[in-house]
């Protein structure tokens, strides 16, 4: 039997109707119709992101092909659609908005309407630009609703925002060095196979405004092309890589030609999320070619280059979504000359890529060449038959930081390359052969902690060379590890997500992505993405958190990079060689990265820094960055929130590896000046911090093997060395409990610890 309403029952339903009518975006009932083009899959992905916004406040969406879009539709709507379409334009100006004009390439506008009610317009200067367009009025919703008025332009500042990944294909043909060490590299054989790691992977790097991906091989052709009519036996047929045990394990039994249908699925997925694919190879490498049918990696052997031209021809045959192919010379090729390497790598990839370019006039491609150990004369005096080809853009490559892109904002390498064949300005190079190079920059710095500092990013990309003229783009990217799935963490949040390691560090991927499609971009916007992830804290404490402690220890890094320049050289996160743990004694000769306005320890110490700012100078400066991140993360609280509190840690631990380089600094200065008291007592200090850094990041992550530095089994591994640079100087064992820290050392400490849980 039902109940019979009461007055009462009826003022409530009204009350409550009400409240959701004035709470904007949470009207229950609510739609909103999101108009797209169905065939096209930038649209498409757009507007998922768009339904799932709207959804989460509260409304109720329908997804509507934009071929029905007419003006007796009156209710609230999203538009995605070219600015190029006379349709949408018409409507869009009919109901009181303004036309796009022409956007460009990878451009948007956004407009607002009121009448009849409230819509939002995408207008694309092309498919990847209503994407973004797409993605924009998503994130717009997220943070506040389905309520404020977009009316602006947005358009590309660096036109190709790649991702640098060294790719293992198998366990007979690994990345670079050309072998299976690395913990992360082996994992990573199994995710590249897999589908679902990719389709994950480009949804979020899209949303971060990457377009390219640099996948590097020393030869990739083995995995992915069916050459056993002419060369059987050197296909690698399934995969074959490692368990979480470092054991040999058979990933799948894919055939070649699975292989092959594979990638083919990975390419055009890329490509539907706006992205560019480009391999780019070292050489000379066979992977299982090696020694049959007579090749070797030598690099006179003909059969070698025969095969390799015909490589490079079915590789482009093969994957119509392939954007381009990059070369490196120098690697593997013996003592030959830079003349006779230019001339191999011509003979190889450059006449496989010519002969096909001629055959498919229509097909636009890009050669990178990358700036290695050949000069620019010999480069375009071999490949100019190439490089003439109207749908053949012939592009450098340079390793614009070295290995270390968190380090100064303006390195000084570039500006004495060898753009024109020898020692010089690169841009004079460039210029004078119509020339554009793509920049590497390396991030061998931050494999485990969560960096991430805008106001670096920005200056970073706004003293790049001049975008356009002189740079087609840039990759970023490290050697010495692969991303692709979490392993590493101990708690286990991320493992049961099966996260992405650009899922972890989002935040980074994101500042790389958006700084460099728009510098301008306000901090606010990243503010909004810490707020939206994390409601629990203050969005603009942790904001000044996380920033005050990437600043900490990127100063570090741009103090000892001119001499630790490459990966193998220094290791941050461990402070770690390929010869082992950098020593007092071995790090207080080291300089500052070239380009850099910091002085080196030896200079400082002998007041020769000549208007540079002395290394004194910026350990305090990296002290108080470290110290006032650690006071605020003393008044946030995680709560519930798993993925903060590990956020926190990771902060913290961050932290405490900037106070660690700040007083090792100090005694490197004090050492070079004899005072061997100050030395002694800032070594210890400095121990003090490393063993809070190195107990933190013990319970945040296991210990692996690296592709080229000292590895660690766990983060103590380097303890005892840390150490003794202070017993070295004269420091007593049994004065060792002075060292640890107190409480009152650092603002706050005592708070973080018993908010975060950490131990």
């Amino acid at each position: 039997m039902k109940r019979k309403k009461t007055i009462s029952d009826s003022v409530k339903l009204l009350a409550i109707s009400l409240v959701l009518w004035i709470i904007p975006g949470k009207a229950i009932g609510e739609t909103v119709r999101v108009f797209c083009n169905p065939a096209t899959p930038q649209h498409t992905f757009a507007a998922g992101d768009i339904q799932k916004a709207l959804e989460a406040k509260k409304f109720t969406v329908e997804i509507k092909d934009l071929s029905t879009l007419t003006d007796s539709y009156t209710g609230k709507k999203v538009v995605i659609a070219l600015a190029s379409n006379a349709q949408v334009t018409a409507l869009l100006t009919a109901q009181g908005g303004s036309a796009a004009g022409s956007p460009g390439e990878q451009a948007y506008a956004l407009r607002t309407t009121t009448a009849p009610q409230l819509s939002y317009w995408v207008l694309g200067g092309d498919d990847n630009g209503a994407m973004y367009g797409g993605l924009q009025i998503a994130e717009n919703i997220s943070f506040s609703g389905f309520t404020n008025s977009y009316n602006q332009e947005e358009s590309p500042y660096i036109k190709n925002r790649g991702v640098k990944f060294n790719i293992p294909l198998d366990k007979e043909s690994p990345t670079y060095y050309y072998n299976n060490k690395g913990t992360s590299h082996k994992f990573a054989i199994r995710h590249v196979w897999d589908m679902s790691f990719w389709t994950e992977w480009f949804d979020e790097m899209a949303r971060h405004r990457y377009n390219a991906l640099s996948l590097w091989s020393p030869h990739p052709f083995t995995s992915m092309l069916n050459m056993e009519d002419e060369y059987p036996g050197i296909a690698i047929q399934g995969v074959t890589g490692y368990d979480e045990n470092g054991k040999t394990i058979q990933i799948n039994n894919m055939t070649i030609d699975e292989k092959i249908a594979f990638w083919r699925n990975v390419m055009q997925y890329g490509r539907n999320r706006g992205f560019d694919i480009y391999f780019i190879t070292w050489n000379i490498f066979l992977s299982t070619a090696e020694n049959k049918h007579g090749m070797t990696n030598v690099s006179t052997d003909l059969k070698t280059r025969v095969y390799l031209r015909k490589c490079m021809k079915k590789f482009l045959e093969t994957y119509p979504n392939l954007a381009g192919f990059g070369i490196t010379v120098g690697e593997n090729m013996g003592s030959i000359t830079n003349a006779q390497k230019e001339e191999w790598a011509w003979d190889t990839y450059g006449i496989g890529m010519m002969e096909y370019a001629k055959a498919h006039p229509d097909r636009d491609l890009v050669f990178i060449h990358r700036q290695h150990q050949g000069n620019v004369s010999d480069m375009l005096d071999y490949f100019k038959p190439l490089s003439d080809l109207p749908n053949v853009q012939f592009d450098l490559s340079f390793k614009y930081s070295q290995a270390h892109a968190h380090a100064a904002i303006k390195p000084n390498y570039w500006d004495r390359g060898n753009g024109d064949g020898h020692k010089g300005n690169m841009e004079v190079g460039l210029e004078a052969n119509n020339l554009k190079s793509w920049l590497t920059v390396r991030n061998d710095d931050w494999y485990f902690l969560h960096w991430a500092d805008p106001q670096f990013v920005r200056d970073y990309i706004n003293h790049l060379p001049e975008v356009g003229k002189y740079i087609a783009g840039f990759y970023i990217g490290p050697d010495g590890w692969v991303f692709t799935r979490d392993f590493t963490s101990k708690n286990p949040y991320y493992k049961e997500k099966n996260a992405l390691c650009i899922q972890k560090t989002w935040y980074m991927q994101k500042l790389w992505g958006r700084i460099s499609y728009n510098p301008s971009v306000s901090d606010e916007l990243f503010k909004n993405h810490l707020a939206l992830k994390y409601p629990e804290v203050s969005s603009e404490q942790l904001f000044q958190a996380w920033s005050k402690a990437s600043r900490a220890v990127r100063l570090a890094n741009e103090q000892v990079t001119g001499t630790g320049d490459l990966d193998f050289k220094w290791y941050p996160e461990g402070w770690t060689s390929k010869d082992g743990f950098m020593s007092l004694e071995k790090i207080r000769k080291a300089e500052p990265m070239d380009g850099s306005d910091l002085c080196s320890f030896s200079d400082t110490a002998n007041n020769k820094c000549s208007g540079k700012i002395s290394a004194l100078t910026n350990a305090d400066q990296i002290e108080q960055h470290a110290k006032e991140s650690l006071s605020i993360l003393g008044t946030l609280s995680a709560g519930s929130n798993t993925e903060l509190m590990l956020t926190m840690k990771n902060l913290e631990a961050m932290a405490y590896l900037g106070l660690y380089n700040a007083n090792k600094f100090r005694a490197a200065v004090y050492l070079e000046q004899n005072k061997k008291d100050k030395a002694l007592d800032t070594i210890g200090t400095a121990y003090g911090y490393w063993k809070n850094y190195t107990t933190m990041m013990d319970e945040l992550f296991i210990g692996v093997d690296l592709q080229r530095n000292f590895d660690f089994t766990d983060w103590h591994s380097h303890d005892k060395k840390a150490l003794q640079d202070y017993l070295d100087l004269g420091g007593q064992s049994d004065k060792l409990n002075n060292l640890q820290l107190k409480q009152s050392d650092l603002p706050g400490l005592k708070k973080t610890k018993a908010q975060t849980g950490l131990k």
